[in-house]
């Protein structure tokens, strides 16, 4: 006997992309995610329509029980943010003086202690970098973003069968 699902339909599901800020996209995956550790995903539930953060270790296999589409994906072994994008020039120059002052050659939360050092939101910056990156790369062009997004949600609901799958080629 086959199991029967229900899933919000395309037209919610495109008032729920657009109502997502580049911040609601990058957070939850952000707040998942542990360098070495976990891969951190936001994922949009297309039973509940509900967007949320998934953390998933290596070799642990993601909740099979829910059908979900993925947004946005940062992965264990990736830090998305460099040194010399996180900070502003003058800042940067300030940081690789402080970091040379120290003499162990590392220490891993030497950038959270120049940020508390010099007062500033260490996560809220790096949510405003991802947000900023993933507007400029991801959203450039919104609908082809959005074609991408529903191009998965036809493969979650039709599994083998996609009688809408659009490419950059195609349009």
């Amino acid at each position: 006997m086959e199991e029967i699902v229900e899933v919000i339909g395309v037209e919610h599901l495109k008032t729920i992309l657009s109502g997502l800020t580049p911040e609601d996209i990058v957070k939850p995956a952000f707040d998942n995610w542990m360098v070495g550790i976990k891969t951190g995903h936001t994922v949009l539930n297309l039973e509940n329509g509900k967007v949320y953060g998934l953390g998933i270790e290596l070799n642990q296999l993601p909740l099979a029980d829910n059908i979900y589409i993925e947004l946005f994906t940062i992965k264990s072994h990736e830090d998305p943010i460099s040194e010399e994008e996180f900070f502003s020039k003058s800042e940067y120059e300030e940081f690789l003086e402080f970091s040379s002052d120290d003499p162990c050659e590392y220490i891993p939360d030497i950038i959270t202690e120049f940020c508390e050092l010099k007062d500033i939101d260490e996560y809220e910056r790096k949510i405003g970098i991802l947000a900023y990156n993933f507007e400029k790369n991801e959203q450039a062009n919104y609908n082809m973003w959005e074609s991408k997004i529903l191009n998965k949600y036809y493969d979650a609901i039709h599994e083998n069968h996609n009688p809408f799958q659009f490419s950059q080629s195609s349009m």
